[in-house]
């Protein structure tokens, strides 16, 4: 070490009292200079950009509350209806003006297929089983016919839908 500093400390004794306090001076705010760029202002830097994710993050919690109070309350899961599922579905459908042919879904809950339906009565159907008999529709898988007419697949469940 002294192979590399030996000539800089003779140089520096070398150089006149003024001029040795002015390099020191110089060593100084050259030093406190690349402190302030290379550790100072990229933890500013962090700080600031910390406090803009956590403002977006409130911003976006503040909107996923509103949307889950929009929502309402959760309603209380339905009991099975007293007939069962596959004839209340039948019924409903019939009434609807709808032929539907109830299967087994491939996750187990009730299926139902429907053959050239149009969509008005099939949605209107499908919303009042929602409603009125507080029925979920686990999946529904629509085709358009080239009549303008669908082929519908899908299942119900009378509590929350498995995976």
């Amino acid at each position: 070490m002294t192979r590399f500093t030996g000539p800089l400390a003779f140089w520096f004794s070398g150089r006149t009292l003024r001029e040795r306090r002015m390099l020191m001076v110089m060593a100084g705010l050259l030093t406190a200079t690349i402190i302030w760029l290379g550790v100072v202002q990229p933890v500013l830097a962090w700080r600031r950009a910390a406090a803009d994710r956590a403002a977006a993050s409130s911003e976006t919690l503040a909107e996923v509350r509103a949307a889950v109070a929009a929502l309402g309350p959760l309603r209380a899961p339905a009991r099975p209806p007293v007939e069962g599922l596959d004839p209340l579905i039948r019924r409903t459908a019939a009434a609807a003006g709808l032929e539907v042919v109830t299967v087994m879904s491939p996750s187990g809950q009730l299926g139902f297929q429907l053959a050239r339906v149009r969509s008005g009565p099939l949605f209107a159907w499908l919303a009042a089983l929602e409603t009125d008999h507080r029925l979920t529709v686990c999946s529904l898988g629509v085709v358009k016919n080239a009549d303008a007419t669908l082929n519908v697949e899908g299942a119900l469940s009378a509590g929350a839908c498995m995976a």
